[in-house]
């Protein structure tokens, strides 16, 4: 068994090349987080809203109790909601203007205090609408505060035929992403996305390639990583892509929200009845089950472990994921520099030094509290070892308990 120290921590992403059948090949030298029991910081626990086939992005008529609303709806991202996010609301706004013209003294109710809620009421408060609130049942126990940041198509679960519909939100999502970048986006800063490399082996779907594709990144380099001490892996590539910081980002657009003087308010919203205005924005997310009858929505659970600052910092500077095998079935890691993380217990946020994860468990709400409990544990040892032996070539060195 292998023993680590922050004295194995090489020198990050040096790049050394050399020939491989004709063709040059770069070795990539970086540095690993240190991977022990001190160094985990948390154990997270997320349930994505993965809509089978295809998003929901449309319009509806509700004939209820109280009368005739204009839904908009905008839900079931799954692990892409923030790749997806710009994208998915600006269609969702076009759909609302071209199929329910109404006028714009109307006022919109919006459901979902996650990304896409927020950014629907800003971005229709900006377009002239009146949004008399958002209505929301949890503000920070939600998948965006706890996204891991990799801008991707990946963890949703899309028809073939849905594809190029993704692509185009995708795209779409990327662009404003750029303008963030750039300092050109007018209510989120720059230092809420970072443009950086992720690391995919050969036989893993990046999430990216159709941005490559289309130029928007640049062609992908083939690469071996070295991360020391004899760990090494072959038939890797690198791409340049966002490493979206969900937590500034979800602060920018709270901020944005609230200098918008727009409320939000803490309610359940069963039936779209509930709600008084004529309009509703339903971007809630799990929610789609229950409020809209929704058999395609699968909730997703996902674990994910924080590091912290005796992790080291060498391994801020880069992403990983890709696909590995573990006791002979196929698995996902994933290794994203998140630096600060919020829920309702740190709503301030608490530092910490990237985020584990790639656990996609789907029904998971079909077990009992005491199987989630067992098939959690299950989860985090497995993380932690095959990240383990990713990083460091040996599982690790502690059985999980509780973090």
């Amino acid at each position: 068994m292998l023993h680590f120290t922050q004295g194995l921590i090489l020198t990050a992403m040096f790049h050394v090349s050399m020939i491989s059948a004709g063709q040059e090949v770069s070795i990539v030298q970086l540095t690993p987080p240190v991977l022990n029991e001190s160094t985990v910081l948390k154990a997270v626990r997320c349930t994505r809203p993965m809509r089978e086939g295809r998003f929901n992005i449309s319009t509806e008529m509700f004939r209820g109790q109280t009368g005739i609303k204009a839904i908009v709806n905008c839900y079931g991202h799954g692990g892409s909601g923030w790749t997806t996010l710009f994208g998915s609301v600006g269609k969702a706004i076009r759909l609302f203007q071209a199929e329910c013209p109404v006028s714009q003294k109307k006022t919109i109710r919006v459901i979902g205090s996650g990304c896409m809620g927020l950014t629907a009421a800003i971005e229709l408060t900006r377009q002239g609408y009146k949004v008399s609130g958002i209505s929301t049942k949890e503000l920070y126990d939600i998948c965006s505060w706890r996204a891991a940041g990799y801008f991707a198509l990946v963890s949703v679960k899309t028809s073939p035929e849905e594809q190029e519909n993704l692509n185009e939100i995708g795209v779409e999502t990327f662009k404003v992403y750029r303008q963030i970048d750039q300092g050109k986006q007018p209510y989120i800063s720059s230092d809420a996305v970072r443009y950086i490399p992720v690391y995919c082996s050969k036989d893993t779907e990046a999430g990216v390639e159709d941005l490559e594709a289309k130029g928007l990144i640049p062609p992908h380099e083939d690469v071996i990583l070295d991360f020391g001490a004899g760990v090494r892996h072959e038939n890797f590539v690198k791409y340049m892509t966002y490493f979206m910081d969900t937590t500034k980002l979800m602060k920018q657009l709270t901020a944005e929200v609230q200098r918008l003087n727009i409320p939000v308010e803490m309610e359940t919203i069963h039936s779209f009845d509930d709600v008084e205005e004529e309009v509703v924005f339903n971007c809630c997310g799990l929610g789609g089950k229950e409020l809209n009858q929704d058999a395609n929505m699968i909730p997703v659970r996902g674990h994910l472990i924080l590091l912290n600052e005796q992790a080291g910092t060498g391994h801020m500077d880069y992403m990983i994921y890709t696909k590995v095998y573990q006791n002979g079935n196929e698995e996902y890691i994933y290794m994203f520099p998140k630096a600060i993380a919020v829920s309702s217990d740190e709503q301030e946020g608490v530092h910490c030094k990237a985020t584990l994860g790639g656990t996609f468990i789907p029904n998971a709400d079909r077990l009992t509290p005491e199987e989630l409990d067992q098939l959690d544990a299950i989860e985090f040892q497995k993380l932690l070892d095959r990240n383990s032996q990713f990083f460091h070539g040996a599982i690790f060195p502690k059985r999980f308990d509780s973090y």
